[in-house]
This record gives structure tokens, sequence and C-alpha cells, in this order.
């Protein structure tokens, strides 16, 4: 058994995520499955991450309130209104409720933001450092690794029961997280959180972004990643293009697409914590962004076992990113800014891909797919070679 598997309060953490990510996960390719369905439109089912990403841009303001409040009692709130924003998406019957998954979408975002970047800030306060790329790295394995099952088992409950049925049960995932985080541990000891300067709200609203562009490393890595962001953000469009196009399959087969990125992610987060040793922080990031790079020019490929195997090293590239640049935002931040600077950088990354997802949307019904696959594959790559020139630090 890993070490930090052997510590009881990163048990809780474990398991709490789990199950809130196991429904997830089989939610997760819902929104823009029911988007194309009902519409027939590649741009109305891209546009279901475009809405999910759009609170990413104001993750300052949930950055501020991670740092400032017992972010276990946030972890149960915030899993607790999740599972209630979802109840609108069961009322989406036909074309004319379309509009229903959007905000729906925007309240996952929100979600995401929050939690993910609260849990950073714990597991600083709860493990020893030289824990958190192994912490990190179970918990990204996790979270891609049920791509394996859940998108299908999502599929099936969708097709099988109906679209209510898929919402309760992932409603019910966040209720079960929110009572696991509930019962973990007080840190011991307790995190200081040094009180906010009277009249200073600005300084203490932009720390975290101030952090992130004078640390090199950081900064070094936010640079990287806002490029890839910039352009991959395209790639959700561009995905149903490639499916219905190159492949001449339904949108349901997204689901084999994304069990195929799980199977990447499960190896990608079992070696990331060792790259990270050897290598360092940077490194893993530009060779996962690489990895993506690659698998995105490999998509031009008319060949389902091709598109599946590219899926498989995009899964693995994306892991191996996601918890380097987890743990060198842990490493790098002080304990009572881990939560602006995280929401700093989910803000730069979320407008990067903001404007991209806009952009593919658009872009997916003027321009042929292949050329627009072969302009991201290309300019992600570049952007792996600008953070593997940074070496270790």
């Amino acid at each position: 058994m890993p070490e930090v598997l052997r510590r009881p309060r990163f048990r809780l953490v474990y398991f709490g995520m789990a199950v809130s990510l196991l429904g997830d996960a089989s939610l997760l390719l819902v929104p823009g499955i029911l988007a194309k369905s009902l519409t027939g439109s590649d741009a109305a089912a891209g546009l279901t991450l475009f809405f999910f990403t759009l609170p990413l841009c104001l993750s300052p303001l949930f950055g501020y309130l991670i740092d400032r409040v017992d972010r276990r009692r946030l972890l149960v709130v915030t899993c607790v209104l999740s599972g209630v924003s979802l109840a609108p998406l069961a009322a989406v019957t036909g074309p004319d409720r379309v509009w229903l998954i959007y905000p729906v979408s925007a309240a996952m975002g929100c979600s995401y933001a929050v939690i993910f970047s609260a849990l950073g800030g714990l597991l600083k306060g709860i493990l020893p450092e030289h824990l958190l790329a192994e912490a990190n790295g179970a918990l990204h394995t996790t979270r891609q690794g049920l791509r394996l099952f859940g998108p299908l088992l999502g599929v099936a409950v969708y097709t099988g029961f109906g679209l209510g049925a898929l919402v309760l049960f992932d409603m019910v995932t966040f209720l079960v997280a929110a009572a696991v985080f509930a019962t973990l541990p007080a840190p011991d000891p307790p995190i200081p959180v040094p009180p906010a300067a009277p009249g200073r709200w600005r300084e203490e609203f932009w720390a975290g972004a101030r952090h992130l562009a004078a640390d090199r490393p950081l900064r070094r890595a936010a640079v990287a990643l806002c490029l890839m962001f910039a352009l991959a953000g395209a790639t959700e469009s561009l995905i149903f293009a490639v499916i219905e196009h190159g492949l001449a399959r339904s949108p349901e087969f997204t689901a084999f697409t994304s069990t195929a990125m799980g199977l990447g992610a499960i190896a990608g987060g079992l070696r990331s914590a060792a790259v990270i040793a050897r290598r360092g922080e940077l490194f893993a990031i530009g060779s996962g962004i690489g990895l993506y790079g690659v698998a995105v020019l490999c998509w031009m490929v008319p060949a389902e076992t091709v598109v599946l195997g590219a899926m498989t090293v995009a899964g693995a590239g994306l892991t191996l990113e996601g918890v380097a640049r987890t743990t060198l935002l842990q490493r790098r931040s002080p304990g009572h800014l881990v939560g602006r600077v995280s929401t700093a950088f989910e803000s730069l990354a979320g407008f990067a891909q903001l404007m991209s997802l806009l952009a593919g949307a658009v872009l997916v019904s003027l321009v042929d797919y292949r050329l627009l696959l072969a302009v991201v594959g290309l300019a992600v790559c570049c952007a792996a070679v600008y953070a593997l020139r940074g070496g270790p630090w």
C-alpha cells in the first residue's frame, strides 16, 4: 500500500472524492450528448464545456474564500449545493429546454473550481511535502481512471432509465461526499490563517496572482499551460466532428473515447510521482503537454483504433500534467495563499480555454476539422517545448 494511503485523514479525503467523482464521471458526457441529440449541432455540444469553464474566470473570488474559511466545512457546503444544482437537468425533455443544460454546466464549473482548489490547500495542511505528489497522483488517477466505466455507466443509465435517474444518482453521490467530508478531523496543528488587513482587500484579493507572477517555476508552468489551453479547448467541439465525420459513429461513441482516456490516465497517474521525483514538476508538465499535442495530431487519422489509442495517450498526458501542476502549486505556495494561487492559475487557464472553446464552437462549422486538429496539435507541442526548456526549475 502506498505510504499516503496509510494516513487516516487522506483516506477520508480519498473516499469522499472517489464517491463524488463517480457521479461526475457518469454525468460527464451527458450534457454534450444531450445537446447534440436534441439540436444536431456540434457547436451546441461544445458550448456545454464553454459554460462549464466560464466560472473558472471568476476563480480569484473563490480563492479568497478558500483561504479565509475552514476548508473542510467549505467542501461540505459545496458538495451539498452541487447536488442541488443538478436538479434542473432532469427537466431537459426537448429542444425548447436545451438552454437549461448551460446553467447546470456553469454550476458544475463552480463546484469544480471550489472543490479542487480547497482540496489542494487541505492536503498541504494534512500531509508532509514529500507525500504531496503521491497524494495528487492517487486523486488524479482515480478522477481520470473513472473514465473507464463512469461514462459507460452514465450512458447506460441514461439510455435505460432516463435522464432523471442519472441526475438523481449524481445528486446522491454529492451528498455522500458531503457526509464523508463532514467527518474529516481538523488538521493538528491547525493551519494558520493570517487576518485580512483592514482596507486592503485589493491586495488580499490579488495576492495569489502576484505570487504566481513572481515565482519563476510557477510562472513558466502557467505560461506553458495557458498556451496549451488557449487552443486545446477547441478539441471539445472537434472530438464530436472526429466521431461523426472521421469515424462515422454516433455521439454516444464519446463514451468509448472517454474510457480510452481513463486507461491512459491510470498509466499516467501511477507513474507521475516517480517522474516528478526524478525530473521535477516542470519536466512532467512539459511531457504531459507534449503527449496531449501528439494525441491531437493522431485524431486526424480516420481509424477507430488510432483515435482510441490517441485518446489513451491524451489521458496519460493530461494526468501527468495535472499531478505535476497541482504539486508545484502546493509546494511553491505558502499554506495561507495556496487557495488564491491555485484559483489565480485556474482563472488564467480558464479564460484561455474559454476563448478556445468559443473559437472551436464557431470554427468547427466553417473550417475542415482536420486542419483545425493540425493547428491545435502543433501549437500544443510548442507549449510543451517551452515548459521543457525550463529544466527542473
